[in-house]
């Protein structure tokens, strides 16, 4: 009977392993370094989260990619296939549900952090207005199907080629840029709504300084108007949901209260004045998201309340002494400091146009970071509530065959506990999936220029580190995408 017992158990803490995606620091290395290529090769791989309940990473990495690459169409498929997958995984069914409480956080479908599912709408909103800008969707190359031909495997490949979109394809993105952005405002009314914690996310700068962007380049007397409140908001935040953060702790938080009041002035601007050039600098890579090890101490009373044998005291004297007993939750690192870049905009005769500070508009990092710190307690509780039920059912299991008359018994016992006690530690390692191919941090900046062609360049400490060039068109405002990936 112990022997079944103790085999089911092994058995079963055994498949409590979920994935852990070892490739995926080796992906963001290879796009620190720019070896778009070597990064590519990874996402390729068997093991780089196709297993279904990791499937929002693996769409959220490979849509990043696919937009570092300037593969916007790739880039919007990969994340409205992350979208649709974490509005299914909002109501996560109970058998998940159960299974993961059982076997550890590895298994259960990983649906995205708040502050990740708030970002993809920036991302989504981005990649419409970079397609509508464009104009095409690139040609790309897709996988068909595997077939086993003479003990090889091969795979079929078909070539989607260039599309050039009409005029009303790319109208269609240049609303879908703004509906992205009511999503957005959707799903962060929801979070407010739903949670009674003044602390956890649920409010994003971001949403209201590129929100308002999009809306003024929509350009209805409603959207300036939405504008004109999303800025006011962001002045507010700062002093309600940022107050605490460092990042926002010198001059960053004057010049963003600076930043939002001009820009609320610049709505009503003549045509001539207005600020018809809008910069998005994603700076830097996120901090990773780690493992942090918990000591677990079980009271005794949660052993004696399971109702077994009358020397089951006895027993836990003999197996419980030296048994070390731990456990993993997910966290991070505090994070770097914010930088403080210069934007310089120049005309051909490489004469000075502009000279601006970008404004920190998404401390990424440190937000990602406050919410591990935020949720550290209830993640412990939450497992050690978990992991108490395991222990008991292991000295359960091993107390089984201790006899306080036979010391060969005792040795059994003992070395029983400390190989369930191993597995139980091991199956609940920290779920770290985690978006990892975020920006550190979000700027923006503006300016006004006549239509034509200008350089540019991001100053780090009057150093220049980005050189760029850019076209204003005659037409729709102009939005300049800046990636930096290593700051």
């Amino acid at each position: 009977m112990y022997k079944r017992f103790t085999s089911f158990l092994l058995i079963f803490l055994l498949s409590a392993f979920g994935h852990t995606g070892h490739d995926h620091a080796k992906m963001i290395e290879a796009v620190k370094n720019g070896d778009f290529d070597s990064a590519q090769k990874i996402t390729m791989d068997d093991d780089f989260y196709t297993d279904k309940p990791s499937l929002f990473v693996r769409y959220v990495e490979l849509g990043s990619l696919h937009y570092l690459k300037g593969e916007y169409y790739q880039a919007l498929q990969n994340f409205d296939k992350a979208h649709r997958l974490s509005k299914e995984l909002y109501t996560t069914s109970v058998s998940k549900s159960v299974a993961a409480q059982i076997v550890g956080d590895g298994v259960s479908p990983y649906a995205g952090e708040r502050y990740e599912l708030s970002l993809l709408r920036f991302y989504q909103s981005m990649t419409h207005y970079r397609l509508y800008e464009q104009g095409f969707y690139e040609s790309y190359t897709v996988k068909t199907e595997r077939q086993e031909q003479e003990k090889e495997e091969s795979v079929n490949e078909k070539i989607i080629e260039r599309k050039d979109l009409s005029e009303s394809e790319k109208r269609r993105h240049f609303n879908a840029a703004r509906a992205a952005i009511l999503d957005w405002n959707s799903l962060l009314t929801t979070y407010l709504n739903e949670s009674g914690d003044k602390k956890i996310f649920k409010q994003d700068m971001l949403a209201k300084t590129y929100g308002a962007e999009i809306h003024d380049i929509y350009g209805s007397s409603g959207d300036k108007q939405i504008a004109r409140q999303l800025y006011q908001d962001a002045q507010k935040l700062l002093d309600s949901v940022y107050a605490d953060y460092d990042a926002y702790a010198g001059e960053q938080k004057k010049k963003l209260s600076e930043y939002a009041e001009h820009k609320g002035q610049d709505l009503t601007a003549s045509t001539a004045k207005k600020e018809n050039v809008k910069f998005v600098l994603k700076a830097g890579i996120i901090t990773p998201k780690i493992a942090e090890k918990v000591d677990f101490n079980i009271p005794l009373t949660a052993f004696l309340a399971s109702g077994s044998k009358n020397d089951l005291a006895d027993c836990l004297g003999m197996v419980l002494p030296g048994q070390k007993i731990s456990f993993e939750i997910p966290s991070m690192k505090k994070p770097e400091k914010i930088k403080d870049y210069q934007l310089i905009i120049k005309d051909g005769t490489d004469k000075t146009l502009a000279a601006k500070n970008m404004v920190l508009t998404a401390p990424v990092s440190e937000t990602a970071y406050w919410e591990f710190q935020r949720q550290r307690g209830s993640l412990i509780a939450k497992k050690g509530a978990r992991l108490t039920s395991k222990y008991v059912t292991s000295v359960i299991a091993a107390c089984a065959i201790y006899d306080r008359n036979n010391i060969g018994s005792w040795l059994a016992a003992y070395g029983a506990f400390a190989a369930s006690s191993k597995l139980i530690e091991e199956s609940e390692y920290a779920d770290i999936r985690y978006w990892g191919l975020l920006p550190h941090a979000v700027y923006q900046q503006s300016v006004a220029l006549k239509p034509g062609n200008y350089t540019g360049e991001l100053r780090l400490n009057d150093k220049v580190i980005k050189a760029f060039t850019f076209t204003v068109a005659q037409s729709l405002p102009t939005l300049v995408d800046l990636n930096l990936l290593k700051e």
